[in-house]
């Protein structure tokens, strides 16, 4: 059965082969020129220590511009197609998984064997999603590789939160794929038609990140930052700001400064302008950026969790397929 599996996938896995060698070898040679581009800079301090070093030196120099004017963007990209590698999943090899079979009838050739329906499923689940998800983690992995040689000067300067930063970071590209794979692979064997298969699971993926990326921030623990200057704000680079405000000296938190009356605040320092009125600090409410890993497992489990559902789903659709 593994046999006959791997002969009928056997399409699917050099176009993932072909995938991944050009994949890691693109981003190993954009790395390379990269690299050498911002020696040539003389930029190699800027990429260690932050782009806050020099403001006026090299790190503030028209180097910098320059080097993200041309680097930015194929970082970017680079990173879209990482997030675009679980949808690719499930539209191209999880929909079609069983919907192919039911639609050219060869679904009948394994019901009629000794092989089980059961050992049939796991099969061409495994066969297929191991060689999927070992796809999407190696590209990660190699675009993480060339992003990382950028440091400050790419996408890492706004740090680990960032919707795309956040989404081709850690597990989550894997535990996305996992859960589109299952999906296309539900749907799919429900509809019994490819096209349709992959149409629902496209569109049902793409609402399932929307609302998980909606309640995202409530999967972390937050520490509470407070400055004595009411207009300091925390670096994008520290954490994920999840609220904020101002505190009054008894330490009542002010999210709403509508009531208070700042007419009188445009002859005077702001800073003291706010004591004066009662708002004595600022602060927020962040998840550190060191607890990113954390909040990757966090959202993970739910992906996982979901697509164990989708597992279930399939296992019900095809045990009552005729």
């Amino acid at each position: 059965m593994t046999w006959i599996v791997w002969r009928l996938q056997r399409p699917l896995f050099i176009t993932l082969a072909a995938g991944i060698v050009l994949a890691v070898g693109g981003a190993l040679l954009l790395r390379a020129v990269m690299t050498a581009d911002i020696a040539a800079a003389g930029l190699a301090d800027c990429v260690r220590e932050g782009l806050q070093r020099g403001v006026g030196g090299a790190c503030g120099s028209r180097q910098v511009m320059e080097f993200q004017n041309a680097w930015g963007n194929r970082m970017w990209v680079a990173q879209v197609l990482v997030l675009g590698l679980p949808v690719l999943v499930g539209v191209f090899v999880g929909a079609p998984l069983f919907a192919r079979e039911y639609e050219q009838g060869t679904h009948a050739l394994a019901f009629t064997q000794s092989v089980s329906r059961t050992r049939w499923m796991v099969t061409k689940f495994l066969v297929t999603v191991l060689p999927a998800l070992t796809a999407v983690v190696v590209i990660q992995l190699a675009v993480a590789h060339w992003v990382a040689a950028a440091g400050e000067l790419g996408p890492q300067q706004s740090g680990p939160f960032t919707a795309i930063s956040f989404g081709v970071a850690g597990v989550s590209p894997a535990a996305y794929a996992l859960c589109a794979y299952t999906l296309g692979m539900f749907v799919g064997a429900v509809s019994k038609r490819t096209l349709v298969g992959m149409s629902l699971a496209l569109g049902a993926f793409v609402v399932i990140r929307f609302v998980v990326d909606g309640f995202r921030e409530s999967l972390g623990t937050t520490t509470r930052v407070t400055f004595d200057d009411p207009f300091e704000r925390v670096d994008k680079s520290a954490g994920l700001t999840v609220d904020g405000g101002w505190l009054t000296a008894d330490g009542k938190e002010v999210t709403d400064t509508s009531r208070y009356d700042f007419s009188d605040c445009a002859t005077k320092d702001s800073t003291t302008c706010y004591h004066e009125k009662g708002l004595v600090k600022s602060f927020y409410d962040i998840i550190p950026a060191d607890a990113v890993g954390a909040l990757h497992l966090a959202e993970a489990s739910i992906f996982v969790a979901l697509s164990a559902v989708f597992v279930a789903g399939t296992v019900w659709a095809v045990r009552r397929q005729v």
